[in-house]
């Protein structure tokens, strides 16, 4: 008959000393694992997902590429560069109506740096090529000019480093940028970043309004800012806005994790830090007032909105939530400090326009306050949010944010559709319905009467300057909702573009999108064009807009996150 094996003493039982210092070795060595793990926490992904889930996964046939359309796009692209190239290598941009070369941004040749990942995601070798040939040249630690931070942050460095992280993601062939030039270019943005280091020394860490490369110190701002701005108002110590001193983090904490190099990172949390954990009440949550003293770090005036010099903070607060790995002590203040201030934005910036005489339809707008004025005017810039809060509403999972950022979208749209151009103006005013017997903004002209009786808003500024908010936010909102009218609006806004802004050299800006006809200045034909094309025409809104068409895979939003520049970072969580 079968018998059961009879299992004899142990060893522990032989040899209890032994077995008491194999226990005491196996204790040690676990309490000291547990202590490493709590120091440096282990990040495991679940089995099978990296990056986030935020673009709409229903595709089908009619999701595909528009290969028509984007190689639309993509041509305008190329005669921008090659009119560029052409006509004012080297300088920053080119006018193109005259086809002069223009230096604004420090002589760098801000075109070819800018414009080199829309480049790289088109496809564009041989432009790229040049501008990678160009780019290794540059001398970043001397500059024309004093530098302005926030201009060569997001326009400069954003773009060094993204090329970095296409490079290393297989984007752009060996051929293209091999590993010498690759390293070459991250050496370049750190050089670039330590030149910028002084902008960073204050008591508060808030940077200055601009750096002398020279004397390699922070400076205030030059006389020129308030000859070109006599409204700006001087206050006893340099002053900044949220967006120059919250917008550097996402490219300082890409080029922190391609050199292993802290400091950068901490410099750019450090500047926003007074924003995020701010010592001064403001009576919205998550809003911060604005602009505030860098060296007490105090707001000097108390306005709140999400237009320009506010906008990119909001953005970024969202945009490191995405891009931070969850053992970031601070994500969850960021998740937390942006949805506080997107629902503030609903609340109470956020109005509708009231029914006027030919146009009864209410649209969705963003105001500002100041003070305790509302004031009922919005500006191109501020079309970045419907995008950025519709990014948000899909991520976070808040589907009434969602509901928000669709109307305000719409709202924006409207600007578009309405015009002859269908271009949106730079600003613009409506009606409040609800809320405001007198509002601080109404018509002042018999043209601003009747375009508030056809439309419901009438332009305050009536150029368009090749800006990309609205295009950007139609692209994320056909990403994240698949739904096709999308593209049907980016395709009509493109036309626009490419009926009225082009010019001999490039693509001008319009002086009055609600007359873009030639026949219409007939008496001052240079009068209906702006001499100028600022490098994020390049970088951003034809970026965007071939996005739009292109396969839906290319610059997948589970895999990246672009800067306010439209720079692509990967997302390594």
């Amino acid at each position: 008959m079968p018998s059961f094996r009879r299992w004899g003493k142990s060893k522990f039982q032989k040899n209890p000393e032994s077995s008491f210092k194999l226990l005491a070795a196996v204790l040690v060595i676990t309490l000291y694992l547990i202590i490493k793990e709590f120091q440096h926490p282990t990040i495991r992904s679940k089995a099978g997902t990296t990056g986030a889930r935020i673009q709409y996964v229903g595709w089908n046939s009619s999701h595909k590429a528009d290969a028509d359309k984007a190689d639309k796009v993509r041509e305008a692209m190329k005669y921008t560069f090659w009119k560029y190239r052409d006509r004012a290598w080297g300088y920053d941009d080119v006018l193109p109506v005259s086809g002069e070369g223009s230096n604004s941004r420090n002589g760098w040749g801000a075109f070819i740096v800018d414009s080199s990942t829309t480049l790289a995601v088109m496809g564009l070798w041989d432009e790229l090529s040049l501008c990678v040939e160009h780019i290794v040249k540059i001398d970043f630690t001397s500059a024309q000019d004093l530098v302005d931070p926030f201009e060569t942050t997001i326009r400069y460095l954003g773009a060094l480093v993204s090329l970095v992280d296409l490079k290393d993601a297989g984007v752009i062939p060996d051929n293209v940028v091999g590993a010498e030039a690759r390293n070459t270019i991250l050496q370049q943005a750190v050089t670039l970043a330590n030149s910028l280091g002084p902008a960073y020394d204050t008591p508060t860490g808030m940077p200055w309004p601009r750096v002398n490369f020279n004397s390699s110190q922070g400076v205030g701002d030059p006389p020129s800012v308030y000859a070109e701005q006599p409204e700006k108002q001087v206050y006893k110590n340099p002053f900044i806005g949220p967006a120059r001193t919250g917008s550097s983090i996402l490219e300082t904490r890409t080029l922190t994790r391609l050199t292993g190099n802290s400091i950068y990172v901490t410099n750019s949390t450090k500047a926003w830090a007074p924003l995020v954990w701010s010592r001064w009440v403001s009576p919205w949550k998550g809003m911060v007032d604005a602009p505030i003293d860098i060296i007490t770090g105090k707001p000097v005036a108390r306005q709140r909105h999400w237009d320009g010099g506010h906008d990119s903070y909001y953005e970024y607060l969202l945009k490191m939530t995405i891009m931070s790995p969850p053992s970031d002590p601070y994500v969850k203040d960021y998740r937390t400090r942006f949805l506080d201030a997107a629902y503030s934005l609903r609340s109470h910036l956020a109005s509708r326009s009231a029914p006027a005489p030919d146009h009864t339809t209410q649209h969705l707008f963003i105001g500002r306050q100041d003070q305790k004025w509302y004031q009922n005017r919005q500006g191109h810039l501020a079309c970045f949010a419907p995008g950025t809060i519709l990014l948000g509403a899909k991520y976070l999972e808040q589907p009434y944010l969602q509901t928000f950022a669709q109307a305000l979208l719409e709202g924006c749209h409207h600007t578009y559709t309405s015009t002859p151009s269908k271009m949106g103006p730079e600003t613009w005013s409506w009606i409040p319905k609800f809320g405001f017997d007198t509002p601080v903004y109404e018509p002042q002209s018999d043209r601003q009467v009747q375009e508030w009786k056809k439309y419901g808003f009438w332009a305050s500024d009536p150029q368009y300057k090749g800006r990309p908010e609205y295009v950007e936010s139609v692209f994320y909102a056909w990403r994240i909702t698949g739904e096709q009218r999308y593209r049907e609006w980016a395709w009509e806004a493109f036309q626009g573009m490419e009926r009225h802004c082009k010019a001999p050299y490039g693509y001008a800006q319009l002086t009055d999108v609600f007359h873009p006809l030639l026949a219409e200045w007939a008496e001052n034909e240079e009068g209906r064009w702006i001499d100028m094309q600022e490098s994020f025409w390049a970088a951003e809104t034809l970026k965007y807009l071939w996005l739009t068409f292109a396969d839906v895979s290319l610059a997948n939003l589970d895999r990246w996150v672009f800067s306010t520049e439209g720079h692509l970072f990967r997302m390594i969580r």
